[in-house]
């Protein structure tokens, strides 16, 4: 997955997604999930769906990110 090969598409990598849904998090401080995904789609291609779970486990096990359950909204770790 993170390991790319000729037939990988670098705008849809999951490090690519990851650095993009960590600079939209940056300009908004807390962003809603739906509307990061949204906004991602709007960004790229409906194909991201696929690969955005895997950019947000990515972040998350880096501990990079937050997810707050009650807002069901996402942000940057201080």
């Amino acid at each position: 997955m993170l390991k790319p090969d000729k037939h990988t598409n670098p705008v849809l990598s999951v490090i690519n997604i990851a650095g993009l849904i960590i600079e939209q998090i940056r300009n908004d401080e807390i962003v809603n999930y739906d509307d990061l995904l949204s906004n991602l789609v709007n960004q790229t291609s409906e194909s991201v769906k696929d690969i955005f779970l895997y950019s947000l486990s990515f972040l998350y096990l880096l501990d990079k990110i937050e997810y707050i359950p009650n807002l069901d909204a996402l942000k940057l770790k201080t």
